[in-house]
């Protein structure tokens, strides 16, 4: 099992691709700080398994541990590029689209302030 803690700050900025979404380690010993437009559903994590010839190793299990207390979270399965680093054997497979789970994060319209959320997720076997 892995977990990735968050800490949110969600600000008011105008509709113009303004706000500032960075991808989270995982696993966290520390939260993430990721920067969401109040009221805004936004992508702020994204996990993928792949397997070093990069098949899809199947979706990750994610478990709300600590949901936000000024906002709601959501998950969902998707299809997107995946951010290996050049350092990783699977840096090639961020060439093409692979099944991942998304997760989502929108504050309560006109919130502004931090939030905070934990979430658990629990890998397929890489073959």
């Amino acid at each position: 099992m892995r977990y990735s803690r968050f800490a949110l700050v969600a600000i008011l900025a105008p509709i113009c691709g303004c706000a500032v979404t960075e991808p989270a380690p995982t696993p966290a010993s520390a939260p993430a700080t990721v920067t969401v437009v109040s009221g805004e559903r936004q992508r702020i994590d994204f996990i993928s398994v792949l397997n070093p010839d990069c098949s899809s190793a199947g979706y990750v299990t994610v478990r709300v541990i600590a949901p936000p207390a000024h906002g709601e979270l959501t998950i969902e399965k998707g299809i997107d590029y995946p951010t290996y680093p050049k350092d990783n054997q699977r840096y090639q497979c961020n060439l093409k689209k692979v099944p991942l789970v998304n997760v989502y994060y929108r504050s309560i319209s006109g919130y502004l302030g931090v939030d905070t959320v934990t979430i658990e997720w629990i890998s397929p076997i890489i073959g």
